[in-house]
């Protein structure tokens, strides 16, 4: 994680905002990826063998996190990204968390995978740009969930 490039997005540089989204700082995931893209995706940001996918098929997923019985998540061809992403959060957890990066909204996510001991550190330092710039899975998860009318007149 690039410390510098972090402060400097927390304190409002629109240019390392930009830079902060891509592939190289957050996983950046496609609203056509899969569990499988999904978990791959995430796991390259965790140490090395922390995250994997175990069983698959067209109705659940096994996620493995290292020194933890496997977690069985249930999915389905019309399953959203943002669930999945709550599960996976969910199962990192007290380790790490994910946050949705919000000024890289699109087609798609980039998402920002960080101990949970650097989250408590920028929260604490910076808690208007944290809630600004990022959004926990379990608010994702939330907004997508309420029907289109709902989302609409809400915010996440």
């Amino acid at each position: 994680m690039n410390q510098t490039l972090l402060q400097r997005v927390l304190d409002g540089d629109q240019t390392a905002q930009t830079q902060f989204g891509e592939a190289e700082h957050c996983v950046v995931i496609d609203w056509r990826d899969g569990p499988a893209e999904v978990v791959e995706a995430i796991a390259a940001f965790l140490p090395t063998g922390y995250l994997a996918l175990g069983t698959l098929s067209e109705q659940t997923c096994e996620l493995i996190v290292q020194g933890r019985p496997p977690v069985l998540v249930e999915i389905s061809p019309n399953a959203m990204q943002e669930k999945l992403l709550l599960c996976i959060s969910n199962a990192i957890a007290p380790e790490y968390e994910i946050r949705q990066y919000r000024p890289m909204d699109g087609d798609g996510y980039s998402v920002f995978v960080a101990p949970q001991s650097v989250w408590a550190n920028i929260e604490s330092a910076h808690p208007k740009a944290v809630q600004r710039l990022f959004l926990s899975a379990q608010r994702l998860a939330a907004y997508w969930s309420k029907g289109y009318l709902a989302r609409v007149f809400s915010k996440p």
